[in-house]
């Protein structure tokens, strides 16, 4: 595994995207299959018990990151994806300031799904929400955080 820098060079007050979310129900085979695509695994795979999710980052070609997410346990929150054939779960956006990007969603309809929470993986803070238009959306600070 190769160590790589996963800080937004973004300018502040742009939003920039971080990676997508792929829900899986076997992380290590999920990784060996992506590898054999040519991806390159950046970050993980990390067991996450904040969150109760193992998750790993992968560089795919053309520097496209993705977020593999597999449940830890039956009460993880991503179990009920995993019920629907897991798969693209999300899309991340790098941000100033998770409140902000908080309030700024739920003034446009959205439903705050998961509030500000340390990510393990990342040592960042995230939080999620759901957009009327389906789409879940996941808001990570710019910058490395401590719980």
């Amino acid at each position: 595994m190769t160590t790589h820098d996963t800080t937004d060079t973004g300018s502040p007050g742009s939003l920039h995207l971080a990676h997508t979310g792929y829900v899986v129900r076997n992380m290590a085979a999920a990784i060996k299959r992506f590898e054999a695509d040519g991806a390159e695994l950046l970050l993980g795979p990390t067991d996450d018990p904040i969150q109760r999710v193992a998750c790993a980052l992968l560089a795919l070609p053309g520097d496209v990151h993705l977020e593999l997410v597999a449940p830890l346990g039956d009460d993880s929150p991503v179990q009920s994806r995993l019920a629907r054939g897991g798969g693209l779960d999300h899309i991340c956006y790098y941000a100033d300031n998770l409140q902000t990007e908080i309030a700024r969603e739920i003034a446009a309809g959205a439903v705050l799904v998961c509030p500000p929470t340390y990510a393990v993986t990342f040592a960042r803070h995230i939080t999620f929400v759901h957009r009327r238009s389906g789409l879940v959306v996941e808001f990570m600070t710019r910058h490395t955080t401590t719980p």
